[in-house]
């Protein structure tokens, strides 16, 4: 994952390294399309998503989405980050975003984190918006407000776009003094009433996140609190004193969330600090699961631990593919290995088909024998590399002697062997 430092003001995320985000962007929009099937959910068996936001936002959408297999997504930022332009989110706004109504309504769910509201169109809001009423949709809005600037949330305040989603906008903007909310601690709340979308991680998530923050929310009457902030100068509402932090409300047909936070904050990072969150992908999948009727499972952690397995699968591949280049740069023939990895990748094609239909117990089981035989052929790869390389290094060795052995013979000729020289006579300076 890309780096990123906090900057004064906004509290919104910035690249470390600001040049890198037009190349990965554009990486992005590449993979997202490239990889994005033509078939809406019911056909492939995937929930086609399109994940918009923040440029430095836009590669964490991408991990989530292109390593969860029940996904297909299409990445496009829309609002600046680093040397992200405006120039250029309108090129890919032009590009990449549908072109018409039918074609938007092919995608079963729109993730908004932290948009800039004056790179979609108002053509485009209204589609957005009658999808989300007119059909059966998901959606979520990250950054409750979007953000602590009026050019970025008075913009969707004043949108139809904003009526689809749970947190009163314009109740959160009047309360200025309150924008920035309360930090204080989580808690996930798990009534037997609410669906299984955080609960079943709530002891392990809880401990992590003891002085929680974001922005405030207001909840519209008729949304359905997940999680909550505490504090103890009795902001919050409905109750006093707590702050929602993750909930949604059912839209016509459709269900929307809001979480108080955005997509870079420690909740949903799932880096390995102790201020992460490791079921963060978890709790996207099963937001988006849910909001488009796809059944919860019911085990959490074996959910958890086979995409765990799925992400390192996808991670040990790459690697594999790295180093089987790498090999054939230096003369070696990966033609074998690339066999056996096409065979490997079959097995884990059948563990995404039983993901998608909901059985996972063989999937867990064939990612595991998928994983253990990529590891195997990782190994026959490495002979390969050593085999390509030995044959560099004793030419490196031969070379290397020659010039040795050949810089010391003329060495030896030149300063030891005496008669090659003739005595001469010695000469002496005259005034």
């Amino acid at each position: 994952m890309l780096r990123v430092l906090r900057l004064p003001g906004d509290g919104d995320l910035t690249p470390t390294s600001p040049r890198l985000w037009t190349k990965t962007i554009g990486i992005l929009l590449v993979l997202s399309v490239t990889t994005s099937f033509a078939l809406g959910a019911d056909a492939s068996g995937k929930i086609k998503v399109i994940g918009t936001g923040k440029a430095c936002s836009t590669p964490i959408l991408a991990q989530w989405f292109t390593t969860e297999p029940s996904t297909d997504p299409l990445i496009i930022p829309t609002r600046t980050a680093g040397t992200v332009s405006g120039s250029d989110l309108k090129r890919y706004m032009r590009i990449y975003f549908p072109r018409n109504y039918e074609e938007l309504l092919q995608y079963d769910h729109f993730f908004m984190a932290q948009v800039d509201l004056g790179f979609v169109s108002p053509k485009q809001q209204r589609w957005i918006y009658e999808a989300l009423t007119q059909h059966r949709k998901g959606g979520v809005n990250t950054r409750s407000i979007m953000s602590m600037h009026a050019a970025y949330h008075l913009p969707w305040r004043d949108s139809i776009l904003s009526q689809a989603f749970p947190n009163d906008v314009a109740a959160v903007v009047e309360d200025i003094g309150n924008k920035m909310g309360e930090p204080g601690p989580l808690t996930v709340r798990d009534e037997a009433e609410l669906p299984n979308i955080m609960k079943a991680y709530k002891e392990k998530i809880e401990p992590l996140f003891s002085n929680y923050h974001g922005m405030n929310t207001v909840p519209k009457p008729g949304s359905v609190i997940l999680s909550y902030t505490s504090n103890n100068v009795g902001l919050g509402y409905p109750i006093p004193g707590q702050i929602a932090h993750v909930f949604y409300w059912r839209w016509n047909n459709s269900i929307t969330f809001t979480f108080r936070d955005m997509v870079g904050n420690d909740f949903w990072s799932p880096g390995g600090s102790s201020r992460t969150n490791p079921y963060s992908m978890d709790i996207v999948a099963n937001v988006i699961w849910f909001s488009v009727g796809r059944e919860l499972p019911e085990d959490a952690f074996r959910i958890h631990d086979l995409r765990r397995l799925i992400f390192d699968f996808g991670l040990q591949k790459n690697l594999l593919v790295s180093l089987l280049d790498f090999s054939e740069k230096f003369g070696a023939d990966p033609s074998t290995q690339y066999r056996e990895l096409r065979e490997i990748e079959e097995l884990s094609g059948d563990a995404a088909d039983l993901y998608l239909e909901m059985d996972f117990d063989p999937a867990h089981e064939a990612m595991e024998r998928a994983l253990q035989e990529i590891k195997l052929l990782q190994n026959s790869a490495v002979q390969l590399k050593d085999t390509a390389l030995m044959w560099v290094y004793v030419v490196d060795w031969l070379v290397t002697t020659s010039m040795m052995l050949i810089s010391g013979f003329v060495l030896w000729s030149l300063m030891v062997r005496r008669k090659l020289y003739k005595q001469v006579r010695s000469t002496r300076w005259q005034s």
